[in-house]
C-alpha cells in the first residue's frame, strides 16, 4: 500500500524523485485533557496530538528523503516540548530519515526547543528565534483581599506544600524553592541546545545565548542558533532537487460553526448538526446563532437532544476557552512587535 501511495503522490515519471514529508507545528505547547474536537485543542501542541503526525512522516516504506518541520510557537510546557523533541529524534534515528526544522513567525522558548530536534535548522530574516529561558508568572492579591475583608485559610501537611499562593505574602523560602526549580528546568533546556547545536554555537557567548532573549533569524544565524536562512519549500528544493514532492502529514485545522463557544463536542452529530451549521438553509450567521441559542435556552428536560448536564458542561467549556485564550494571548504577546 505504501508503494501505491508513493506512486500516487509522485506520479509515474517522478516515482524515484525525492519525497519530503512535512509536519506543521503551530500553537502553544500545553497538555489538553478535554475533547479532541474542542477549539482549544486545535490551538495547542502536545504529544497526544502530534504523535500520529510524526508516525506518518517517518513511514519508512514511503522512502521519504527527509522530514521538514515548520514551527510557529511561543513556547509553553517544557514537558510537552521535550516529549515531542524525544519522539522526533527517536523516529529519525530508527528510520534514518534526516530532519530539517524551520522557524516561521516565532520559534521561541519551547518553540526553539522543538527547533533543536532538527539535524539542520533554518529561519527567515524576520523570524523570532531563541528565548532560551524559563518563566513563571503569577499575581499577588494580598492587599486587595485585606481591603475586602477576605481571610485566606490554607492547611497543609508538609511545609513546602504551599507554593507562592497569590493570596498569601511571598516568603523568601518559597521564592527560593521556585527559583531552584526554574534553574533546573533552564539547565535541561541548555543541555538540549548544547546537545543539538554543539560547536555550531558562537563561542564565549553563553551568558547572552541563555539569557532568555529572542533574536531575529539573521541574528540567530550569527549566534549559531540556526544553520541558514530561508523558507521550508525553497530550502528543501535546493537540497533535494526541483522535482521533489511534498506530503503534508499534519492535520489542517478545520473549525466549524459547532466550535462556537467551545461547544463542538457537545452538540449532536449527524444531520441535526449539519442543519445547525447550515443556519436553517439560509446560510447566514443569524440563522446559526438563533438555532444555537435556541438549543441552549431549552428547558431542563433536554430539548433538542442536549441534556441538562450538557448545558452545565457547555458553560464550563466556554469559561475554560476564555481563560485559555487569555493565557495563550499572553504567551504570544511576549514575542509580538508593535
Amino acid at each position: 500500500m505504501n508503494r501505491l501511495a508513493r506512486w500516487s503522490i509522485m506520479g509515474r515519471k517522478d516515482y524515484n524523485e525525492a519525497l519530503i514529508t512535512v509536519v506543521k507545528l503551530s500553537g502553544v505547547l500545553q497538555a489538553f485533557t478535554g475533547p479532541a474536537r474542542a477549539p482549544q485543542a486545535r490551538r495547542l501542541l502536545n504529544i497526544d496530538r502530534v504523535e500520529k503526525w510524526f508516525n506518518r512522516a517517518f513511514t519508512k516504506s514511503l522512502r521519504p528523503a527527509a522530514c521538514a518541520i515548520t514551527i510557529n510557537s511561543p513556547g509553553g510546557s517544557p514537558v510537552q516540548a521535550d516529549l515531542i523533541y524525544t519522539l522526533i529524534r527517536r523516529l529519525s534515528k530508527s528510520s534514518g530519515i534526516p530532519v530539517f526544522t524551520f522557524a516561521e513567525d516565532v520559534a521561541a522558548s519551547g518553540g526553539y526547543w522543538l527547533m533543536c530536534a532538527g539535524d539542520k535548522s533554518y529561519a527567515l530574516n524576520t523570524s523570532l528565534v531563541g528565548s532560551i529561558g524559563v518563566i513563571s508568572a503569577t499575581f499577588g492579591a494580598t492587599e486587595a483581599a485585606a481591603k475586602l475583608g477576605i481571610e485566606r485559610r490554607v492547611y497543609t501537611a508538609g511545609e513546602a506544600k504551599v507554593q507562592l499562593d497569590p493570596f498569601l505574602p511571598v516568603t523568601p523560602e518559597a521564592e527560593a524553592r521556585l527559583r531552584d526549580l526554574m534553574e533546573d528546568l533552564h539547565e535541561s533546556f541548555r543541555e538540549r541546545v548544547r546537545g543539538s547545536r554543539g560547536e555550531r554555537l558562537a563561542a564565549g557567548l553563553d551568558a547572552e545565548l541563555y539569557s532568555g532573549r529572542a533574536w531575529t533569524g539573521r541574528q540567530a544565524l550569527k549566534l549559531g542558533l540556526v544553520d541558514g536562512l530561508g523558507d521550508m519549500r525553497s530550502v528543501m528544493l535546493d537540497q533535494f532537487g526541483a522535482k521533489a514532492r511534498f506530503l503534508l502529514c499534519s492535520e489542517a485545522p478545520q473549525p466549524s460553526v459547532r466550535d462556537l463557544f467551545g461547544l463542538g463536542s457537545l452538540l449532536p452529530s449527524g444531520s441535526s448538526a449539519r442543519q445547525l451549521e447550515a443556519g436553517g438553509g439560509g446560510g447566514d450567521g443569524g440563522g446559526v446563532a438563533q438555532r444555537l441559542l435556541g438549543r441552549l435556552a431549552g428547558g431542563a428536560g433536554g430539548v433538542g437532544g442536549i441534556s441538562e448536564e450538557a448545558y452545565y458542561a457547555a458553560a464550563r467549556s466556554t469559561m475554560e476557552a476564555a481563560m485559555d485564550e487569555a493565557q495563550q494571548r499572553a504567551l504570544w504577546d511576549r514575542f509580538r512587535l508593535h
